[in-house]
């Protein structure tokens, strides 16, 4: 069967699934799918669009959307990233409610103009889904995305095709209340091309949590012409980022309340990070983003002694949350990040921000593991061999399942 909206089906949920989350339908859809709906859930007026693997999908539901009239936006097919990221920069200084997605190269090729719309601070949501570059590949990874920690964007990850959907509608709340754009990152084909039982919300529920978006102060306003871009001199430049720090230092405490408020409107409770079963019984924890979260889960119910840190809101590091997450561990516990990542460098993005985060408050051991790198699956198996060799023969720096 085709890829498209054919796949996704309407499930006749039972009278108490119903009431689990009520104002709701169940659906079966693939992650890229869900990307596309809450996107016309948040009433985006604008999506710039250029197709590459993983993503196409998205931009090519939203596509139809916009042509069968389920969605009120304008859609402008663009000759590459790096033009659809200054046609959204432009349409969010025209006050546009903006979307769009990349990956890979796409998010690379962009990279100038990812600096410009958080220079600007425009509010704006886009979607990556995550994959690597040279040697040519297309499966998931996270290096992309990572790469991209210092332009400026929030950057979230989501375990689920179901916290996709979610966190690009809180994402646009954070978003226009900061005026700081964000990335929701999504694992290639892990997530973005398999179907999972979804909960989509009624159009005014999502009205009622995510009011239209405000003019800011960053938006082109006839009555009082303005310019954009122009050269700025030291003093104002060193001011302007002062200002941007102050904004960037707001986003984990609202992050969090944004995401409380979301729980009580929507029925579904997230975190800028989550613990799971850490206290002091631990002995080691694994930190995770993304999918390989939801394999680990399964593999630490057999180990008593394990714990899982689940990173949802990487950038800025959630400096605050994690420190809160590991405050009952034990000095003697071990810490053991699992990067799908490499960037050129010895450790992986995981443990360089864990270590940041740490710094000067706890002296836990930290192991680094290099798993899924280049879309190499982590099965269960996998993730036993982190906790033995974390747990028996562990070095700084590991990579699992090489040969």
């Amino acid at each position: 069967m085709p890829d498209g909206p054919r796949t996704e089906t309407a499930t006749e949920a039972a009278p108490d699934r119903l009431s689990e989350f009520p104002r709701h339908q169940e659906r079966i859809m693939k992650g890229n799918y869900a990307a596309a709906e809450a996107a016309r859930l948040c009433r985006v007026g604008f999506v710039p669009a250029y197709p590459i693997t993983p993503q196409t999908t998205i931009v090519e539901r939203l596509s139809e959307m916009v042509s069968n009239g389920e969605m009120d936006a304008t859609y402008v097919n663009m000759d590459s990233e790096h033009s659809v990221f200054a046609a959204a920069m432009g349409a969010a200084l025209g006050g546009e409610r903006v979307f769009t997605a990349t990956a890979g190269q796409g998010l690379f090729y962009a990279h100038e103009v990812l600096q410009a719309i958080s220079h600007f601070r425009l509010p704006m949501v886009m979607c990556n889904v995550g994959r690597p570059s040279i040697p040519w590949n297309i499966w998931s990874d996270q290096s992309d995305s990572l790469s991209q920690r210092d332009t400026g964007w929030i950057q979230y990850y989501g375990e689920s095709s179901q916290e996709v959907l979610d966190t690009i509608i809180q994402a646009y709340l954070l978003s226009e209340q900061l005026n700081i754009p964000v990335m929701v990152v999504l694992d290639a084909f892990y997530q973005s091309h398999t179907s999972e039982n979804i909960w989509i919300p009624e159009q005014d529920l999502v009205d009622e949590f995510l009011p239209p978006r405000r003019t800011a102060e960053m938006s082109i306003d006839l009555a009082q012409p303005k310019a954009f871009g122009g050269l700025v001199p030291p003093e104002h430049y060193y001011k302007f980022n002062y200002n941007s720090w102050k904004d960037v230092n707001k986003v984990e405490s609202l992050s969090a309340k944004i995401a409380g408020r979301f729980a009580g409107h929507f029925g579904r409770k997230y975190g800028n990070v989550e613990a799971v079963n850490i206290g002091p019984q631990t002995r080691l924890v694994l930190v995770t983003i993304s999918s390989i979260t939801t394999t680990a889960r399964g593999v630490i119910r057999k180990y008593p002694d394990v714990g899982l840190l689940k990173i949802r809101l990487f950038k800025p590091f959630p400096k605050a949350s994690v420190l809160d997450a590991l405050k009952n561990l034990p000095e003697n516990a071990i810490l053991a990040n699992v990067e799908r990542n490499f960037l050129g460098d010895r450790e992986g993005a995981i443990q360089q921000e864990m270590k940041r985060a740490l710094y000067g408050s706890r002296n836990l051991r930290m192991l680094d593991f290099y798993a899924g790198v280049g879309g190499k699956d982590v099965p269960p198996l996998t993730i036993e061999k982190i906790i033995y060799r974390a747990t028996h023969s562990p070095e700084d720096i590991n990579w699992i399942d090489v040969d």
